[in-house]
């Protein structure tokens, strides 16, 4: 498959059929994680892969804790300025999800377990948080997201489905503290791995992109 073809066939999956991927394409994925551009070559990431007893238990902190860790983090965030471009993003936000809340509704989709999804990694058989250690500048936050990028392409490319679950770096002190992990540590999100169920709607959410033209602004 061509590689813009690949890209563009990566979707976000939240519904997953119960078979466990092999280890071993797990593994591919991470293969190909490992081999996201890094300055310096720290490589400083450090992938933690779930699945089993330790999964549910992460999804069961993440649901007691995820209120009021997300509740600490607003009042941490300084406020959004207010300008045309804040506003323009926020439209096509509210577009989006619109357009999105209205497929799913036509397609009697459960929009309860759509919801509870994004604290159980949307009932996916295999989890991975992908950590990263901190370094003297800030390029080892671009690394792991190259990384993440890299891990879900390839599983794309071999016939799984996956997720960003953003209410990892959310939850992520209760994390660490549930999997023993560094608390120098910084989780940076995680995936969810497994796959796709093929005819439910819920994977079937139409996806579109503003041509490329609108946001390349050229300078000769």
């Amino acid at each position: 498959m061509d590689i813009l073809e690949l890209i563009k066939e990566r979707k976000s999956i939240r519904c997953f059929k119960p078979d466990i991927p092999a280890r071993e394409l797990v593994l591919e994925c991470l293969e190909a994680a490992s081999w996201a551009p890094n300055p310096t070559s720290q490589q400083p990431w450090q992938f933690i892969v779930l699945t089993g007893d330790t999964l549910k238990k992460v999804c069961d902190v993440i649901q007691k804790n995820y209120a009021a860790a997300a509740a600490q983090k607003a009042q941490g965030e300084p406020e959004q300025p207010k300008n045309d471009i804040t506003e323009i993003l926020e439209k096509r936000k509210k577009d989006n999800f619109a357009e999105m809340m209205s497929f799913l509704q036509e397609n009697n989709a459960d929009m309860q377990a759509i919801g509870e999804g994004n604290f159980n990694f949307h009932r996916a058989p295999v989890a991975v948080l992908f950590g990263v250690w901190p370094c003297k500048d800030q390029n080892y936050l671009k690394s792991i997201v190259a990384a993440m990028q890299n891990f879900m392409l390839m599983a794309t490319a071999r016939g799984m489905g996956t997720c960003w679950a953003n209410a990892v770096s959310i939850c992520q002190d209760a994390i660490k503290k549930c999997l023993n992990l560094h608390e120098e540590l910084i989780l940076v999100d995680g995936v969810a791995v497994g796959y796709p169920v093929a005819d439910e709607p819920v994977n079937k959410i139409p996806r579109h992109r503003l041509a490329v033209e609108e946001v390349t602004i050229w300078h000769n």
